[in-house]
């Protein structure tokens, strides 16, 4: 015989004995057990607006961090959030776990609008204009083996102040407020967007709650302008929050939008 024919009939036996042994393994292996890993796709803003944590995003000194602050939440277990937000026509983000149990509410925490290395160097983004913040609080299952988790989205504006144009907006457009033109200096950072929950309050609320805050103290009235949902509302009121208690405003009603002259950052529009 040829020893390249050999190598063949050799090869061949090979490939026959390991046939064997897999089909013996396979028949005395006993069941696979697959680990489920699957991770539970959580629904988004489900809960009564009533019973959402109060959640705000603020500008610093500089503009180049947001202070996120947390009230009303649980007082158990941690919240993680992820924070994505577009700067110069790219998506950036930032994400983090706060430790409800450990810390007094209102937790205020530090999000840098950039990156820092390894060795302490920090890069600021730039051209940041908004984004949005997803939160997620609450135990993994339930005793039943359904999610426990509870998950809240909202978006927000990065906004710079133009005094000849002193107008800010949320990014649904429903919501508007007018500032003097001498409140801020030019480019001062404001930022707008819905605060999850609301501080408590009673009443049925229909509209918000919205807050405008920039990154130094706002002196003096602003104009606000809520549009309602769709819908028929008796004797809508915006009521304003100062930071320790609500306010009823005199409210105008034209069409489908509520304004008021403001001196507060949150409002709501309640109903009848």
């Amino acid at each position: 015989m040829k020893k390249s024919t050999l190598i063949v009939v050799v090869g061949i036996a090979l490939v026959v004995i390991v046939g064997i042994v897999m089909v013996i393994n396979k028949r005395n292996a006993g069941p696979t057990v697959v680990e489920d890993n699957t991770q539970i796709d959580l629904p988004i803003n489900t809960i009564p607006l009533a019973e959402r944590p109060v959640i705000t995003l603020r500008p610093d000194s500089t503009g180049r961090s947001l202070d996120i602050s947390l009230s009303q939440a649980p007082t158990e277990g941690e919240l993680e959030y992820e924070m994505i937000y577009n700067a110069s026509g790219k998506q950036e983000g930032a994400l983090g776990s706060i430790f409800l149990s450990s810390e007094k509410q209102p937790i205020v925490k530090s999000i840098l609008l950039g990156s820092k290395s390894g060795g302490g160097k920090i890069t600021y983004h730039e051209g940041v204009t908004g984004g949005s913040i997803t939160v997620t609080y609450g135990p993994p299952r339930l005793a039943n083996g359904e999610a426990g988790e509870t998950r809240l989205k909202e978006s927000w504006n990065y906004l710079h102040f133009d005094p000849t144009d002193p107008v800010i907006s949320s990014t649904d457009a429903k919501f508007h407020v007018t500032l003097g033109k001498t409140v801020l200096k030019k480019d001062s950072v404001v930022i707008t967007m819905k605060t999850f929950g609301y501080p408590t309050m009673e009443g049925k609320v229909v509209a918000g709650p919205y807050g405008y805050f920039a990154q130094t103290e706002i002196k003096g009235s602003s104009q606000v302008e809520i549009k309602l949902p769709a819908g028929e509302h008796v004797n809508p009121t915006i009521y304003e929050y100062s930071g320790t208690a609500w306010k009823k405003l005199v409210t105008k009603l034209t069409g489908d939008t509520v304004s008021a002259t403001a001196t507060g950052s949150i409002f709501v529009v309640t109903a009848e």
